[in-house]
């Protein structure tokens, strides 16, 4: 029986867990005890988080007001992330957060998309996509909740200052800190002033020092993912920001862009071999806990897993840890709750591994060793048979913990430049009058959409985020 739950690390990993343990566990106690220096909870990424679009209902499922925290974490709204240098020196791409395209009978919109580029008409598929084109002409409105209207065809993440976003979650708690980490010593936390604190389990939220769980072991991602140093940065910015992040690609590595009101959170990841030290550089290892519940004790967050954010990932890796973790509570260490939780914890951070590394593989700068060593690299076995069916037939196979959906990963690789050698046979019974009608029909009705949305700048002041 579960009746006291420890919680080390008080970042915004921390005080997440605490908020979704109180209202989901009332019966036991929490405590959470702080460590010292800066909240690397979720990785030393910058100062600011960038989320995808089921945080905010995760935000709303546990008593956050989203525009309360807007307006304390000097947030902005995301449609998606833009990428420049990943496909080439000059390319760029956008990776929306809803639907692109539409299916014509049974034919998904890639598969027309490929069928019309074999008959050389030049198509992007981000044109086809409601949230890419509201996000390069600078729009945002919240969705729509009818099905039938084309505004539901999108989703939207939040921006959001580290700290402002920690002290909201801590406030939602109604907790005060149980005091300063100094120990772990036999199954208890001894603290600064000297006192002990015991729990029947602890959470790890120490971020990659695992002050708990450096016994766990630690599966290196290193040899597909070649950034081992990170640089985190603030730029003051005026004006409105853009409703996108951005990952930017350069010679050994690539620059992470956050957009808030008043600046931009940052990160310049980079791969030492391949650049001189910066300063202030902090060495990561990218990679995951081989068990991320071990005994007493489950790491999450940058505890758990540590990969580069190239999309609003680690938030959401928490979310669903923790949705885990009180679905399988109470569990005994050696009973099979804590081998399942294993399980699926490993499977959604292999998945999320592939898909950073699918940045990597597909790239397209070439004459830069960096990143030609990284296109001739063997990757994992279900990546590279995702990469085999999707240049044999277009298709792309889920596995069982998969965060991102078909969609997604087709919208990266068709960013990359990656092509199907055949498309679905499907497509040839489609006559081309009726492809071209509803090529025209997706473009007129996200056109039309976007140009009566507000500015994004509008939809800030209006919701009393800027002045």
């Amino acid at each position: 029986m579960i009746r006291r739950i420890g919680i080390v690390g008080g970042g915004v990993a921390g005080w997440m867990a605490a908020l979704a343990l109180v209202r989901a566990l009332p019966g036991v106690r929490i405590d959470l005890v702080e460590t010292e220096g800066p909240d690397w909870s979720l990785g030393p990424f910058g100062p600011a988080e960038a989320s995808l679009p089921d945080f905010p209902h995760w935000l709303a499922d546990h008593g956050i007001d989203e525009r309360a925290l807007l307006r304390a974490a000097r947030g902005s709204f995301a449609l998606g992330s833009a990428f420049s240098g990943w496909a080439g020196q000059a390319a760029d791409w956008f990776l929306p957060f809803g639907t692109i395209g539409a299916p014509l009978a049974t034919t998904a919109f890639h598969q027309l998309a490929a069928r019309a580029r074999e008959a050389s008409q030049p198509l992007r598929l981000a044109d086809y996509s409601l949230a890419a084109i509201a996000a390069a002409s600078g729009r945002f409105d919240r969705p729509s909740e009818d099905p039938r209207s084309i505004l539901s065809s999108y989703g939207y993440g939040l921006h959001l200052d580290r700290a402002a976003l920690a002290d909201t979650l801590r406030a939602a708690t109604g907790l005060a800190p149980a005091g300063s980490f100094r120990a772990f010593v036999d199954g208890g936390v001894a603290l600064d002033d000297g006192t002990r604190i015991a729990a029947d389990l602890w959470l790890d939220c120490s971020g990659p020092a695992g002050l708990l769980s450096g016994g766990a072991g630690w599966e290196d991602w290193s040899a597909w993912l070649p950034c081992d140093r990170v640089v985190e940065g603030w730029t003051p910015a005026e004006g409105i920001p853009p409703p996108y992040g951005h990952a930017g690609a350069f010679e050994a590595g690539w620059q992470r862009t956050v957009p808030l009101i008043g600046g931009q959170g940052g990160a310049l990841f980079y791969a030492s071999a391949h650049l001189p030290a910066q300063p202030n550089a902090v060495a990561i290892a990218q990679g995951r806990r081989t068990r991320a519940w071990t005994g007493t004790v489950v790491a999450l967050g940058a505890a758990a897993a540590l990969v580069e954010p190239l999309h609003g990932w680690n938030l959401a890796l928490l979310q669903n840890a923790l949705a885990r973790l009180v679905a399988l509570l109470p569990a005994a260490p050696d009973g099979p709750e804590p081998a399942e939780y294993n399980r699926l914890t490993a499977e959604e951070a292999d998945r999320v591994r592939d898909f950073a590394i699918l940045h990597y593989k597909t790239n397209g700068r070439a004459g830069e060793p960096m990143w030609d060593a990284a296109r001739a690299m063997p990757v994992p076995e279900p990546l590279g048979r995702k990469l085999d069916l999707f240049e044999s037939r277009g298709r792309v196979p889920l596995d069982e913990g998969e965060l991102f959906a078909a969609e997604d990963w087709i919208a990266v690789l068709d960013g990359q430049g990656i092509r199907p050698r055949r498309h679905d046979a499907l497509a040839d019974a489609i006559p081309e009058v009726a492809l071209g009608q509803h090529f025209a029909r997706i473009r007129e009705l996200i056109l039309d959409a976007v140009r009566a949305m507000p500015h994004h700048g509008v939809t800030l002041r209006a919701e009393g985020l800027m002045p």
